[in-house]
């Protein structure tokens, strides 16, 4: 398959749809391997991960929930039911990685490109999930930030969500495009 055709089989496959199947630790490497390869400019590679499975993977949901409810209970503005759906996401994926950008500490490039950066990182990793033919998801809930503590991040770290692994259990269509020539202004 060409380069091209594996960006337009890559799929944000809804983790309901994950088979309940471990994947390999080499799996998981591989695609941590191809996120190391994602571009950047001054060299800084702000991504960072956290990869959570098994026992790890349960006690992050749990945490998460409880960390959720607190704020629930404290006047934090989210529904139960994203609580809920959060935590049991976590539970039920094989494969959960925390996505974080890690800022440059000379302060040589605005954040916004250092998030572009770890966004080509997380392109790169699903690009090699559809090669492997594994499903993937990048969750980015607004609440996110409430895991800082949690994800035991340093101060010149955010976290940009989780990325969810698992097998595919069904294939999940295509949402499409509209014609790229719509989005294109030629100024020859």
């Amino acid at each position: 398959m060409s380069v091209t055709e594996f960006i337009k089989n890559r799929r944000a496959t809804p983790p309901r749809l994950f088979a309940k199947k471990d994947i390999s630790k080499g799996a998981i490497e591989e695609l941590l391997q191809s996120a190391n390869w994602a571009p950047n400019h001054k060299k800084t590679e702000p991504w960072r991960f956290k990869v959570y499975r098994g026992e790890a993977k349960s006690k992050l949901a749990a945490d998460a929930k409880a960390i959720l409810v607190k704020k629930q209970q404290e006047g934090y503005p989210i529904a139960s039911e994203k609580i809920e759906k959060f935590a049991s996401t976590i539970e039920r994926v094989p494969v959960a990685i925390a996505v974080i950008l890690q800022l440059d500490s000379g302060g040589q490039l605005p954040e916004w490109e250092e998030v572009a950066a770890v966004s080509m990182a997380v392109q790169n990793m699903w690009l090699t999930a559809t090669e492997l033919e594994l499903a993937a998801f990048w969750a980015t809930p607004g609440f996110i930030e409430l895991f800082d503590e949690l994800l035991e991040l340093d101060d010149n770290q955010k976290s940009l969500g989780f990325f969810y692994v698992g097998q595919v259990m069904m294939d999940f269509p295509s949402p499409g495009r509209r014609d790229w020539k719509e989005k294109v202004e030629w100024k020859d």
